[in-house]
């Protein structure tokens, strides 16, 4: 399953708008794109989508939802940690390759966390002016964003400044794997040393 844009498939984009300079700098423009993109599929699902000002427990935003999952949890949550990439050399066959500090990889991967944590990796174009289309029937996002869960991080391998998630192709983050991935979370129960 490829969702990438091949090289082909860019050269015949048309660019949607120019940012002047001095405008936002990317990072920052990546790190709004991402969130607005899971704000988007939230409300979509019904979810409600809340930010944190920083990022020190591994978690950018949380998830919550009003479903009781009888007889598993009411109101579950996920906590989600997010990238975003316009980076070609992540992009592998059936993966997508994300670098994480081994503080944040450690925090996520935590089995005893109250609440699940989902890392999410949004592959755009490099270039801003192919983010995005409008015209008449609606906006077209040109990205797509996949997960994985941290509980299911590869081991943790010592000594390294930095540890690889690999992302399957296959975990895209749509509507319906997020309502899944929510029910899966109304089931979560944390290990305890």
């Amino acid at each position: 399953m490829d969702h990438a844009l091949s090289g082909a498939d860019v050269a015949t984009l048309t660019r949607s708008h120019e940012v002047p300079d001095g405008s936002m700098p990317l990072g920052g423009m990546k790190e709004e794109l991402s969130k607005s993109y899971v704000h988007m599929l939230a409300s979509a699902c019904g979810l409600t989508l809340g930010s944190w000002g920083q990022d020190y427990d591994g978690k950018d935003a949380s998830l919550s939802s009003r479903v009781n999952y009888a007889p598993d949890m009411y109101a579950p949550q996920i906590d989600i940690q997010l990238k975003c990439t316009g980076q070609i050399a992540i992009q592998r066959k059936d993966t997508i390759a994300w670098s994480l500090e081994s503080r944040t990889y450690e925090m996520m991967a935590c089995r005893n966390r109250h609440i699940p944590t989902l890392l999410c990796v949004l592959v755009i174009p490099k270039d801003v002016g192919h983010w995005i289309k409008l015209d008449k029937q609606g906006m077209l996002a040109r990205c797509h964003m996949y997960w994985q869960w941290g509980h299911r991080f590869a081991p943790f391998k010592e000594g390294q400044e930095n540890q690889t998630v690999h992302l399957p192709r296959t975990n895209l983050l749509t509507p319906q794997s997020l309502l899944e991935l929510m029910k899966e979370a109304s089931q979560w129960v944390p290990v305890l040393a």
